[in-house]
């Protein structure tokens, strides 16, 4: 599927882009989505377990283990899962310097620098990092290998990934960031993402408010009523088309 020719002008002529990718960007690298999630851990142990449940507060705090186990888990299935064409293209056209343009991810298995992309606003946080549950200091420590939940050396309490769990709030830097890319932005690209979950949906609409153009990359469409130009194709492919 060819870009169309208008939505190729509006890239060229862009001063300031923002991107925010999601999940749709990761699967083109083999990384299981909530939706795919049972699919892909059918042969696996963690399959009867609910993901939700298990990325949540409320998981952690009744079985801290397992959560950390199932983390560690997902750890070890990311280290085979390498940077796709879309990661790095964005990572390119970051460092060409013609454009200005922020990068936004809602995913937090690191891909994107992996990519090559050094800016990265990770609104989900990281699945590499961890820190303390209490004291909030963070885990430097390799946990590799570690099963169980490691004690805090600060202050005693629980060690966990650095992620956003469900029912937990946005880092606020994170969130600040990615409201100024938005807002100051001519161009926003939607890429691999819904446009119709908040926060994050918030971003287009912050951007659309100031007169940017909101054009959406996904293989199913949204219908929000936010985006301007709708392209029905996975990000590779549309970054690919780019470079043509």
């Amino acid at each position: 599927m060819d870009i169309e020719p208008e939505v190729l002008a509006l890239i060229q002529r862009a001063k300031r882009v923002t991107i925010l990718t999601g999940a749709g960007v990761s699967a083109e690298s083999g990384v299981a989505t909530f939706r795919s999630y049972k699919e892909e851990t059918k042969e696996s142990l963690w399959s009867r377990y609910d993901p939700q449940k298990m990325a949540s507060i409320d998981g952690f705090l009744e079985n801290p283990n397992r959560v950390w186990q199932w983390y560690q888990w997902r750890r070890s299935e990311l280290k085979s899962k390498k940077p796709n064409d879309a990661h790095k293209a964005i990572a390119n056209w970051q460092e060409s310097n013609e454009q200005t343009v922020k990068l936004i991810t809602q995913n937090v298995d690191g891909l994107h620098q992996a990519g090559g992309s050094e800016d990265v606003i990770e609104l989900h946080g990281n699945i590499w990092r961890n820190h303390c549950l209490q004291c909030q200091a963070e885990y430097k420590e390799s946990v590799d290998g570690v099963e169980n939940v490691i004690e805090c050396p600060e202050c005693g309490g629980q060690i966990r990934p650095s992620v956003v769990w469900f029912g937990e709030a946005l880092p606020e830097h994170a969130w600040r960031d990615a409201e100024s890319a938005s807002y100051s932005c001519d161009l926003f690209l939607s890429v691999g993402t819904s446009s119709q979950v908040y926060p994050a949906a918030g971003l287009a609409a912050l951007a659309k408010s100031q007169g940017a153009t909101v054009v959406e990359i996904n293989p199913e469409p949204t219908e929000s009523l936010i985006i301007d130009y709708t392209i029905a194709i996975v990000a590779s492919q549309f970054f690919g088309g780019l470079r043509r």
